[in-house]
């Protein structure tokens, strides 16, 4: 999947966040500092014959932790980063996985509906035999004729949307449309899984790096409001006698006015935020997790319903008036009657298979199913 731009998007952050890491276990540079003094002024101090030079070097020291701290947020910031470019990838298989289940879907329905002109070409042949022999009246001959036209129509749209579906696909890796789908796999109806845990999904493995990340951020502050002193030592040249001495000093805030108090209560209010979020998305995902799984097995139970009763009866309906038809027992009106019935229950019995692989996806990506699979997969399943 590195052809995705949002996946090499995410990959990138993932690169800057680690610069980051690095970048905050650096320690502070020296300050090289050149000062000269009475230099410049009237009559005894003119032409900087008394001047004073002082060359320093200063190092500011971390004792508070400050480098340990903001490195740990830094890494707590990467983990997030990371987990939310996995979030990215994730989504990414969720609508690849959907997209082929809607090009099964248009598959099927393009074979329904191919199935259903060819069973209007048969009758119309029975139809047109019985009106030649004036066993049918001329109007049953127009009806079949436009029975026809309505299956040609319907085998149009499917083919147009079959192709619309596989395009769709296709534009995840940028291919053309020219290939064939699975159907097997879309007929066939798999168990849903036992348990139903959502805590390897990416976005509350996110939300839970996030929360690591805010309780680091409390470190940082902490670390701040520690005051940090700055020791110097350097040379000092003295003009007017041609000599040099050396330098030390010090210097420490002294931490009067700010305490870092606010900053340390703004980082535990947002921690405290971040925990109450992560626990509220947990909850969420496991509401929706059930009613995916809710959604499958109703899915399955009107599946096995409709193959158990209605498919059967719906066949041996059609089968009967045919030969019911073809006797002279039946009109062509039962014929199409049950023919009718027969199309729908094959068309019910594909959106209902749509249903289930749709939600058997949405529960594959709320459970964190994804994460296993390959980051060079291209095309699902």
């Amino acid at each position: 999947m590195s052809y995705d731009p949002g996946v090499r998007a995410s990959a990138q952050a993932g690169v800057a966040a680690d610069a980051a890491v690095r970048q905050a276990d650096r320690q502070p540079n020296p300050t090289l500092e050149a000062m000269t003094e009475n230099f410049g002024g009237p009559s005894y101090y003119q032409w900087g014959n008394r001047s004073e030079t002082t060359f320093s070097l200063s190092q500011k020291l971390e004792l508070g932790g400050d480098r340990e701290a903001r490195t740990r947020l830094a890494e707590r910031d990467a983990a997030a980063i990371r987990s939310g470019g996995e979030a990215v990838r994730q989504e990414l298989l969720y609508e690849i996985e959907l997209a082929y289940v809607d090009a099964q879907k248009t598959g099927a329905e393009l074979g329904a509906a191919e199935a259903r002109l060819a069973v209007a070409q048969e009758i119309l042949v029975t139809v047109d035999r019985r009106v030649e022999a004036a066993r049918d009246p001329l109007m049953a001959g127009a009806r079949s004729r436009t029975s026809l036209v309505d299956a040609q129509i319907t085998l149009g749209r499917a083919t147009q949307a079959n192709a619309a579906a596989k395009a769709r696909l296709a534009s995840y890796w940028l291919g053309s449309g020219d290939f064939a789908v699975n159907l097997a796999s879309f007929a066939t109806v798999d168990a849903a899984p036992h348990s139903i845990d959502p805590s390897t999904n990416p976005a509350l493995a996110r939300s839970t790096a996030l929360q690591q990340r805010a309780e680091a951020a409390i470190g940082v502050e902490r670390a701040r409001a520690k005051q940090d002193p700055t020791l110097s030592a350097g040379v000092r040249l003295f003009n007017d006698v041609d000599e040099a001495a050396f330098v030390v000093g010090i210097s420490i805030p002294l931490g009067i006015f700010d305490n870092n108090s606010a900053a340390i209560g703004r980082a535990g209010a947002q921690n405290r935020q971040a925990r109450l979020e992560t626990e509220a998305l947990r909850r969420l995902l496991e509401r929706e997790a059930a009613s995916a799984r809710s959604q499958i097995e109703i899915a399955r139970s009107e599946i096995e319903a409709l193959d158990g009763r209605l498919l059967p009866s719906a066949e041996e309906s059609v089968a009967r008036a045919r030969e019911g038809y073809e006797q002279g027992g039946f009109s062509y009106l039962d014929v199409l009657d049950a023919q009718r019935v027969l199309g729908e229950a094959r068309l019910q019995r594909i959106s209902a298979l749509h249903s289930f692989h749709r939600a058997h996806a949405a529960l594959a990506r709320l459970t964190g199913a994804y994460a296993e699979a390959a980051q060079s997969q291209e095309t699902p399943r």
